[in-house]
């Protein structure tokens, strides 16, 4: 996964030094906004869930825009996430009482659509709406609050990874293919700003650190901390309890036939920095688009 991501990198940094000629238009952009986590933590309603699983994210990028209608973007996001079971109205998952925070940190490559095309000249439209996607890698590290104190999830083998006949401790770097549409506005010659929400389909379900069953803690207790089994089934602190509530090894924890998904929702202002014509285009003036 590192030499995947060391070929996004090397991909990325290609990209910002083609040849101009072969492009109408270069960019640099940086942007604002939240990242948002979507998997085995959500609660019950999509709006409860934006405004409990989202941490703030910032982003930046660089893009080519090719023949007015196709673009090629490469941008650096750092954000962070959680979820929590407790913002969920369902009974079961507040007695399971798990939750995680944790940071990402993404590099991604995804092609562009402008519907309208792509122009800054006179007569080009000051509204730019566009589909995008790609592919991109991550990084995450989830933790959990346990008595004060962040504990990182990962070492710790929460459904027994790492213990015999268990599978390996699951990898912090995944990629991902994002995917979803934006606009752009047009407000001079060589500024714009862009609007975008990008969902991320993964292909891990450990964002979280929740993903298939329970182990039981006497299992646990012989893996690499005596917090592993206290992390892994919290359901004693929600009841109120100090002993560990016993659940026989197999029993359902979280749901394993779909991975974790993400989406970022920025706002980035974009400067021009050359219109492959040795300028920065020729005009201030736009117009709304014509149907």
């Amino acid at each position: 996964m590192k030499s995947f991501i060391s070929s996004l990198i090397f991909v990325a940094l290609s990209l910002l030094f083609v040849n101009k000629n072969n492009a109408q238009y270069t960019e640099m952009g940086i942007g604002l906004g939240f990242s948002t986590y979507w998997g085995d933590l959500n609660s019950t309603g999509f709006g409860s869930n934006v405004v409990n699983n989202s941490g703030f994210a910032i982003q930046l990028s660089g893009r080519k825009i090719f023949k007015q209608n196709f673009g090629l973007r490469a941008s650096f996001t750092f954000g962070s996430m959680r979820g929590d079971d407790a913002n969920s109205s369902l009974e079961w998952q507040k007695q399971r009482n798990l939750s995680f925070k944790s940071s990402i940190t993404e590099l991604a490559i995804m092609g562009e659509y402008y519907i309208f095309g792509f122009n800054t000249e006179a007569g080009s439209s000051v509204f730019l709406p566009y589909l995008t996607a790609g592919i991109a890698g991550f990084r995450f590290d989830p933790k959990a609050v346990f008595q004060g104190n962040e504990v990182r999830l990962q070492p710790l083998g929460t459904e027994g990874q790492g213990l015999p006949n268990f599978d390996n401790k699951y990898g912090l770097y995944a990629f991902s293919i994002p995917f979803g549409g934006g606009a752009k506005f047009i407000l001079s010659k060589t500024v714009n700003i862009s609007v975008d929400i990008i969902l991320r389909r993964t292909f891990t379900d450990y964002i979280d650190d929740v993903s298939t069953n329970y182990v039981d803690f006497s299992e646990l207790g012989s893996g690499v901390s005596p917090l592993t089994p206290r992390l892994a089934n919290r359901t004693n602190e929600y009841l109120g309890q100090t002993e560990l509530v016993t659940v026989p090894t197999g029993t359902q924890r979280g749901g394993a036939k779909v991975d974790d998904y993400y989406f970022m929702s920025v706002i980035s202002l974009n400067i021009m920095i050359s219109d492959g014509k040795g300028g920065f285009g020729r005009s201030n003036k736009v117009k709304c688009p014509e149907f």
